[in-house]
């Protein structure tokens, strides 16, 4: 009989474990915190605000949708504080950040706060450049690209036309603030945590086009197709995953996106490729930020050789979470495609328990100012009841 315990728990475990089945969890996601031009440092104080209460939310892992700094101005810098010192005010992202980052990312989580490139992040050659930022900063004085970023160039599915770097060669390029040779054009990634697989994308305009091309002739010449090395990336990726039986949710991050109705960026020039791709391997949630609002569409399925239409039990949930601080942007006329639109600024937390995923956005007080439930079979029910407030931290 005492032998009989440990076989039985053992049994249990081995098919817990086979079946995909894992424990509930929770992340954080939010962009758009860097402030205006000097002299104005307003965003940074929310952005700190929010941090306080980010940081008492019981989620191990926060993932930032970009535009983590100014570049065009230096108000909000990756290391410096620059025109923006007070106490609650400083631009400082690294100092701003450090109580998320400090947090112990579970295991197979790359680390605690997870960069998503922006527009304002990367933006080589404008004069005054934007990236780096003022005081020569960039990525790395804040994040590990080693630990998030793989060789690209050395995966199978890569193409011809571009460069094949050893890894000494693109890690010291990912940190380079002279060269834009792997900064920001390969900064995309995935990673799987207990049930779920993660992909960041770096999609941070609209007009980026993963399937432009120059001559038009060889999808996999990537001088030619100077964009889709990231669609490829995404296909293998996506294909990968829905190889894994324990995999039971798929959730996208990035900055541009690709269903909104704000007035500040249109949707992604990609929308309908990455929307048909999401819809083929039942991506529950895509996650963005580039507009300053809050945004969520209903469930979105998108057929390999049709438009776009709501499908309540098998579509794609989008939401855009851009109120980390940022200037406010509006709304155009609502589309077929909107549930939930707001102008505030907030957070998003995600629970996930099996196939049940459940959000809801709060604001810098602490209330609730939107929630709804992915159920195992895709669908959305009614809303849960209301979380309490979450307390500012000390």
């Amino acid at each position: 009989m005492k032998l009989l315990k440990p076989l039985l728990l053992i049994a249990a475990l081995t098919l817990w474990t086979n079946h995909g089945f894992a424990a509930p969890f929770s992340f954080l996601a939010y962009g758009d915190n860097r402030a205006g031009g000097a002299p104005d440092c307003s965003a940074n104080a929310i952005h700190i605000g929010l941090i306080n209460r980010m940081v008492n939310e019981n989620a191990p892992f926060v993932f930032n949708l970009g535009d983590m700094v100014t570049g065009y101005s230096n108000t909000t810098n990756w290391v410096q504080n620059g025109a923006c010192t007070g106490a609650a005010n400083y631009g400082s992202l690294k100092n701003m950040i450090t109580p998320l980052q400090n947090k112990t990312p579970p295991p197979g989580v790359p680390a605690s706060f997870i960069p998503v490139i922006g527009n304002h992040d990367d933006n080589w050659g404008d004069s005054p450049p934007w990236y780096p930022d003022a005081y020569n900063n960039g990525y790395c004085d804040v994040f590990d690209a080693r630990a998030l970023i793989p060789n690209h160039t050395q995966a199978p599915w890569f193409g011809t036309g571009r460069p094949k770097y050893t890894d000494a060669n693109f890690y010291s390029l990912a940190c380079s603030v002279t060269d834009k040779s792997v900064y920001p054009r390969y900064m995309y990634f995935s990673f799987d945590y207990q049930n779920s697989h993660f992909i960041v994308m770096r999609l941070n305009n609209e007009y980026d086009d993963l399937e432009a091309c120059n001559n038009c002739n060889n999808k996999k010449n990537y001088d030619d197709y100077y964009n889709i090395h990231q669609l490829d990336w995404l296909r293998t990726d996506l294909a990968a995953t829905a190889a894994k039986p324990s995999i039971q949710n798929i959730f996208v991050f990035l900055h541009v996106p690709v269903f909104t109705t704000s007035d500040g960026h249109t949707g992604s020039a990609s929308a309908t490729a990455l929307s048909r791709e999401f819809s083929k391997y039942k991506v529950k949630i895509v996650f963005s930020s580039h507009n300053h609002v809050y945004e969520r569409t209903v469930p979105i399925l998108a057929p390999a050789t049709s438009a776009a239409v709501r499908d309540d039990a098998n579509g794609t949930v989008y939401v855009v979470s851009g109120g980390g601080g940022s200037d406010f942007h509006g709304f155009r006329a609502a589309q077929w495609f909107d549930a939930k639109r707001t102008v505030e600024n907030h957070y998003v937390r995600v629970d996930v328990d099996g196939t049940t995923v459940s959000v809801r956005a709060i604001n810098k007080t602490g209330a609730v100012i939107d929630s709804f439930v992915m159920a195992g079979d895709g669908s959305v029910p009614p809303p849960p009841p209301p979380l309490p407030r979450v307390r500012d931290s000390p």
